[in-house]
């Protein structure tokens, strides 16, 4: 266990993590309803929404970790895309017309999501300086967005049913100008050693490096396109409680926690990319689990293995991306962010086309077969890197 005083260096990034997934946790969950209910669109304008933002802030988010890696001040780049999120939040706020939204979510919305990304990468240059354990270090960080998230969407919607839409845009206001504030004045100033060469990003990354990146897509595509399909799969062809998903959903951001920090300590004394292929191992027993599950104390119970697989996945992830490619903490930051949102895009739409054809219960066997690609992939990575430790010793 971390003492007290050794964590406490590490306080400023924990809390700036705390108030970045404060800050999403009052918007994220929210936008499908509000595009829909508040807005009052056709679902398909929810896709057309959700797909131009996210890879529009694909590249941006991108660029931002370019010019973090060339010495552009970290902590900076963060306030922007915060206070990018803080001007959506108000356009939002005073719209009523799906273009209004659309332009300000594009404009906008696509450069504050490199929030959490740039977050990262706050943390990532000043861990790499320091005498620490890094997937620990990891973990504490992913654990605090967690915890964001345990709190956040309950509150949000709690909002929304008590005073509309506004006041839970409004919180994310109050958390980007507390997290703005925050990271330019309390948090140091992290900037990235000049690099004398020009970076040239394609040359330095290998096979295992883009391995890795398509196991956190994997990932995240399996754990979405369950979320999206479960409270429509439990609550209408079920029939069960509607408090049930929302249970679900807490018991499983409860025990996560523990299973990221846990993560790193194995990291310790296991292979991370075994604790990876762990995390699949497990996704695809929840999977199966969740299919033939029918009561409510089956749906809890399986909570356990999705904790286990998703606290592992989130805990040694970004680790794994940062080991092959040490130098580029901006763009590996960025980039493990980009593979989240590409991963839940994929997810969203997977679960929205079997659901469409077959049923909700259906699209638990679609992230059944994104978990098994998951594990050929750690198994294709883990050999990759077998053979690279021979040819080293050969030579």
């Amino acid at each position: 266990m971390a003492s007290l005083a050794s964590l406490r260096p590490q306080l400023p990034f924990l809390l700036l993590s705390l108030l970045t997934g404060l800050t999403s946790s009052f918007v994220t969950p929210l936008m499908s309803y509000f595009l829909i209910d508040g807005i009052n669109v056709e679902p398909f304008y929810m896709s057309v929404y959700m797909v131009s933002v996210t890879l529009s802030g694909l590249v941006i988010s991108q660029y931002l970790g370019y010019l973090a890696d060339k010495g552009m001040n970290a902590n900076k780049l963060y306030g922007l895309t915060m206070g990018c999120i803080g001007l959506a939040m108000i356009a939002f706020i005073v719209s009523d017309q799906f273009w209004q939204v659309f332009v300000a979510g594009v404009l906008f919305m696509s450069i504050g999501a490199g929030a959490v990304s740039q977050m990262l990468t706050v943390s990532g240059l000043w861990a790499k300086n320091q005498d620490i354990d890094l997937p620990a270090f990891n973990s504490r960080v992913r654990a605090a967005i967690s915890m964001a998230w345990v709190v956040g969407p309950p509150l949000a919607f709690t909002l929304v049913a008590s005073f509309g839409f506004a006041a839970s845009f409004s919180a994310a206001i109050i958390c980007v100008i507390i997290a703005s504030v925050f990271v330019l004045k309390v948090v140091p100033s992290q900037i990235a050693p000049k690099r004398t060469e020009p970076i040239k990003i394609k040359g330095e990354l290998s096979v295992s490096f883009w391995l890795i990146g398509l196991a956190v897509v994997a990932g995240m595509a399996g754990n979405v396109m369950y979320l999206s399909s479960m409270p429509l799969y439990v609550m209408q062809e079920l029939d069960l409680p509607e408090y049930l998903p929302g249970l679900m959903m807490g018991v499983v951001a409860g025990l996560e926690i523990p299973t990221m920090l846990f993560a790193a300590k194995l990291a310790n004394r296991f292979s991370s990319a075994g604790i990876m292929l762990a995390a699949f191992v497990f996704a695809c027993c929840f999977y199966v689990g969740m299919y033939h599950a029918t009561q409510e104390w089956h749906f809890l119970v399986l909570q356990i293995f999705n904790a286990l697989f998703y606290g592992l996945y989130a805990g040694i992830g970004l680790t794994l991306l940062q080991h092959q490619a040490p130098d580029l903490t901006g763009f590996t930051s960025a980039f493990y962010s980009n593979a989240t949102r590409v991963g839940m895009m994929l997810g969203t739409t997977g679960a929205g086309l079997v659901a469409q054809f077959y049923s909700f219960r259906d699209a638990t066997l679609g992230s059944l077969c994104i978990g098994i690609l998951g594990i050929c992939i750690m198994l294709t990575f883990i050999r990759i890197e077998k053979l690279k430790k021979r040819s080293l010793q050969g030579s």
